[in-house]
This record gives C-alpha cells, sequence and structure tokens, in this order.
C-alpha cells in the first residue's frame, strides 16, 4: 500500500507500468514495471530497493523520461508531463537529472573532463567569463582536483569521472536528482565522501532525490524514505525506520536477514 502524499512540490510517478516487446513480430511481452506509485519530496532521500532485475532502474529511467512508461502518468511539481512534446518539456528537462552506475558512459571519452563540464556549462546559458569561476566553486564542493581535468576519462580513477559527472548536473541546479547506483564502483573512501556530499546537497539546496540501489546500508544511512521492489511491483513504502525495523513484507525481511 503506496502512502498517500499532499501537496504540488514533489515528484510523483501514478500507477506506472513498463512493458517491453521481444522476439518474432514483438510477440514475447516482458513486464518490467507493474502499477508502481512513488513520490519524491523536495528536500528529502527516497530510496529504491530490491534484487537485480526487478526494474528499479527501469522505473527511474521513467522518472526522468528517458522511458516512455506504456501507463501511468508522470508529475513534476503539479503540471502532467507524461505526453508532453519534446520541445515543451525541454524547459522541465533540466529540473530533473540522473546519475548512473558506470558514470563514465555520461562522458565524451574524446572531451577532456573539462571540456565535458564546459559543454553542459553552455548548454544553460552560463557566460564564458563565468565558467571558471563556477567550475573552481562546484569542483572545490566535489573535491574535484582542478589540475586533473584536462585528462580524458580514461586518464582518471572512477572516483575523479564521478566527481567530473557530479560537477555537471550540480551546474543546472537541479529541483529532482535521479541516482542509479551511484557509488557502488568506487572505492570506499571515495563512496562515502560522495554520501555525504548528496546528503547534504539534498537539505541545502532543497533537491528530491530517488536513490537506488542494492545496499541496504547505504540505503540506511542516506534516506528518509524506503520502497521496496520486487518484480517490476513496489511490495510497500514508509520511513526508513519503520521499514527496516518492522517490514511488512516477507521479501523486505528477506532481504534484511540476507544483508546481516
Amino acid at each position: 500500500m503506496i502512502a498517500e502524499r499532499s501537496g504540488a512540490a514533489m515528484l510523483e510517478l501514478i500507477k506506472v507500468s513498463k512493458e517491453f516487446r521481444t522476439g518474432f513480430l514483438g510477440r514475447n511481452i516482458t513486464h518490467a514495471v507493474i502499477d508502481a506509485s512513488l513520490c519524491v519530496d523536495r528536500g528529502e532521500i527516497v530510496g529504491l530497493i530490491g534484487e537485480s532485475g526487478c526494474g528499479k532502474s527501469t522505473l527511474g529511467r521513467i522518472a526522468v523520461k528517458l522511458l516512455m512508461p506504456s501507463r501511468g502518468r508522470i508529475i513534476l511539481d503539479g503540471v502532467d508531463v507524461t505526453d508532453m512534446p519534446e520541445n515543451q518539456f525541454r524547459k522541465f528537462r533540466r529540473q530533473m537529472q540522473i546519475i548512473f552506475q558506470h558514470p563514465e558512459t555520461a562522458l565524451d571519452p574524446q572531451f577532456t573532463l573539462v571540456e565535458s563540464i564546459l559543454e553542459s556549462f553552455n548548454k544553460i546559458g552560463i557566460p564564458k567569463e563565468k565558467q571558471r569561476e563556477l567550475l573552481e566553486e562546484i569542483s572545490e564542493e566535489v573535491n574535484l582536483p582542478l589540475d586533473i581535468v584536462d585528462r580524458h576519462p580514461n586518464q582518471v580513477s572512477g572516483g575523479e569521472i564521478q566527481r567530473a559527472v557530479l560537477t555537471r548536473v550540480f551546474a543546472f541546479k537541479p529541483r529532482y536528482l535521479i541516482l542509479d547506483e551511484p557509488t557502488s564502483m568506487l572505492d570506499v573512501s571515495v563512496q562515502a565522501h560522495i554520501l555525504q556530499l548528496l546528503k547534504r546537497k539534498a537539505k541545502q539546496d532543497n533537491m528530491g532525490m530517488l536513490f537506488i540501489s542494492h545496499d541496504l546500508e547505504v540505503i540506511r544511512a542516506m534516506c528518509d524514505r524506503v520502497a521496496v521492489m520486487k518484480e517490476g511491483m513496489i511490495l510497500e513504502e514508509g520511513m526508513v525506520k519503520e521499514i527496516f525495523n518492522s517490514p511488512k513484507s516477507c521479501y523486505m525481511s528477506q532481504l534484511i536477514e540476507n544483508n546481516v
């Protein structure tokens, strides 16, 4: 049972489903997401957990319209953007950003880190005379050393690539950020810094975050609320302490037992 939420300052997914057709003439149908409802308020971090293949990443991509739902609605701050044409949706797109598990896929390997970052600055109309100042400001915030930004992605570490991606994303000043296993490829010390940064940004900038992960300890430490997903369906949703201390579904109980 999904709790009802009030107010318009949120990202809402209402009874979203996604089907993929495969095989000869698309006769085989895979139900990746089934009637999933979820919302993310400004300034809160909502966790989405479940085993690999349960539909978490598909739901995250639907939230930012990288995938269109087969059914259901996407509501952004009270506006239904589900069927909105791209030329109209463009002004909303900056408000919703996504960071993937493999951050290198977000960067052009032929560009240096700084070229990729400045490309984003140009897209959002930051004057060239102010770009260096903004680069220094955000790079300091995410702990991206400026002496490595002239290198290509294959010349730096995974943590440095993730920080470069964060620099690009934070320049957009998004209202909502979808994080799909954003630290699972990073070593423990780098992971801790990135997680602390994200948690601080959510509160400091009133940014809503959907944090997709299979790591229950990360979810417990990061999130305000959590939703549990299995086989395309959201089984339960609630405050982190409530879900972890008194899970309603046998599936969540099993996840907790297996994680101990």
